[in-house]
């Protein structure tokens, strides 16, 4: 359990460095150290094959997920070149991941990232993408919570909101309220 703690904070960690250093990349590549983009810029996780993080990037649009190959100074292929530009967004939280042969990114896979990742880079979380990884990784829910939370969204369906959490036996007003800063509230 510690190493884990400790893994979460290196995590967090090389997520506010590198966020810090993109957003100061960001503001010099439009003019102006004073210039800030609103709304927030979404962050994209990188993973490599073995799941080690590769970088954390922020992308605007298709064209800030070509300006981060570029840099890399990889190529594309056809495949790869038809997926970047069907993505409509890069929500927060999205990760991308690249298999890429020699110096061509020959396929992309679009995720999300797990939720311990998104807790520690302050991405709030989203009920509808949960697994039951995800919910076991937020703070006071163990496997068993994890388990019910799940069942209970197959058998109900969907949970509309973050409240209607209130309907798995075991998840009250207390833990709800303790809960809310890691979710989007709807």
């Amino acid at each position: 359990m510690a190493v884990r703690g400790v893994g979460l904070l290196l995590l967090l960690m090389l997520g506010l460095a590198v966020y810090d250093l993109g957003r100061s990349v960001s503001s010099l590549e439009e003019g102006s150290a004073l210039v800030r983009p609103e709304p927030p810029v979404p962050r994209v996780l990188l993973i490599d094959e073995s799941g080690r993080i590769d970088g954390i990037h922020q992308i605007n649009d298709a064209r800030g997920l070509l300006s981060v190959i570029n840099l890399a100074e990889l190529s594309l292929s056809d495949v790869a070149r038809t997926k970047i530009h069907q993505i409509d967004e890069y929500p927060d939280g999205i990760s991308v991941e690249f298999q890429i042969v020699g110096n061509v990114v020959e396929d992309i896979s679009v995720g999300w990232m797990p939720a311990a990742m998104r807790i520690a880079l302050a991405i709030p979380l989203v009920v509808e993408r949960m697994t039951q990884a995800d919910w076991d990784d937020l703070p006071g829910v163990g496997p068993a919570l994890a388990r019910r939370i799940i069942q209970n969204r197959q058998k109900n369906g969907e949970f509309r909101s973050f409240w209607a959490l209130k309907r798995v036996k075991g998840i009250g007003q207390h833990r709800l309220e303790r809960w809310q800063q890691f979710f989007l509230s709807r």
